[in-house]
Parts: C-alpha cells; structure tokens; sequence
C-alpha cells in the first residue's frame, strides 16, 4: 500500500479522466487507471486534486516517456493537504521542480514546431511523461479555434510558444503569473493519419497551484 497525492485531471477522450498523482512513500509520479487498465470514467472518477488515498497497485508502463501508468487495486481516502501545501511536499520528497525557460523542461528535450507548439520526439525520449516547472515568465491565455491555449514568450520564438491546456476547468485564468507552480505533462504519441511523418507527444498544461 502507497500514500498517493492527486495532483491533476485531465480531459480524455469518450468523456474520461486521466489522474495524476505523486506516491508520498516512493517519491515518484504515477498515473492511475481503473482496474481494467483505463482512464477513470469522469462521472465515476472518486479523486480530487490535492486529496491523499492509501492505494494498492500495480505499475503497468506504456513505452517511454509514458512510465508512470499503474492499475488501482484498491483505494481508500485518508486526508488532504492545502493549496499552498502541494510546493512544501514536492521540496520534502525532493521532487525535481524545473525552474528556468520552458524548452529546459523534460530533461531539455522538447522540440518545437513552426507555429510554436512543444513536442518530444521518438529519437530522444525522457524518462516522464509529467513534470514540475516554476515558470519563470507570465503564460497568457490565447485560445485558438475553440481550444485553449497558454502562450509562453521569451523572445526566442516569434509570438511565443504555444501550449494546450487540457485541466477540467472550462473557463480558466487568463494570465498565470511568473512564479506559479505548474504541472506540464506529454500526450499520447501521436502522427496524422494518412501520415508518413514520425509520431510525437505534444507539450500540454494540466494543472497549476
């Protein structure tokens, strides 16, 4: 049996929730999946963000960079922490917390597109498919075609880069301030179809704190 923290839930596909959390005892991120191996149905799924639950389960990792995926056995609420605790808890289980520009993130491995968006690519891989960043600059909210967007600008790309936002919120922030705690994480690998082109896991925002 694990402590595990909620620390995020994202929008899936087919109306179902992907949940991010931390083990408190192992020290590392998980990803939990309902006992068959899927992301928790959104009217089913029992997590909150910052809720703590004793878990029994399994690890079951996709390819990388997808290493955190685990099968609940079983689960039981025990506490929650507060908002401003979540950094306190990070720094106690030394936690790696990213600090400086957005392309610094994910072991500096992120490539980027003309039009701005991150992505990691089959040839050079991290170890995690979600991290911990302190951003470093504001991310202003710029929505395109119904989706939403935050922009980060540091001057190395013209009109900055774009990164999805896929939390629960339907009408979030529009300005996340320098400074903010915020959890990154990679999407499925993904190409188009009918495509020749190599697949890639696209840079998406999925919590802040």
């Amino acid at each position: 049996m694990s402590r595990i923290l909620i620390v995020s839930k994202t929008k899936m596909a087919k109306n179902r929730v992907c949940v991010g959390a931390i083990d408190l005892d192992k020290s590392i991120p998980v990803r939990l999946m309902d006992s068959t191996g899927h992301y928790e149905l959104r009217e089913e799924c029992p997590y909150s963000i910052r809720e703590i639950y004793e878990v029994e389960y399994e690890h079951n990792p996709r390819p990388l960079p997808h290493s955190e995926d685990t099968i609940v056995l079983s689960r039981e609420k025990i506490g929650e922490i507060q908002q401003d605790a979540i950094l306190y808890v990070l720094n106690n289980l030394k936690l790696k917390i990213y600090t400086f520009g957005i392309r610094e993130t994910f072991e500096g491995k992120l490539n980027c597109t003309d039009s701005g968006r991150l992505y990691i690519s089959e040839e050079n891989v991290p170890k995690n498919s979600t991290c911990f960043w302190i951003c470093d600059r504001d991310l202003k909210r710029d929505d395109f075609h119904e989706k939403i967007r935050y922009c980060y600008n540091d001057g190395t790309k013209p009109w900055g880069y774009k990164i999805a936002y896929v939390g629960l919120d339907d009408n979030p922030a529009q300005l996340i301030p320098k400074g903010t705690l915020i959890r990154l994480s990679l999407a499925h690998w993904w190409s188009p179809e009918d495509s020749t082109d190599k697949k890639r896991c696209y840079l998406q925002l999925s919590n802040w704190y």
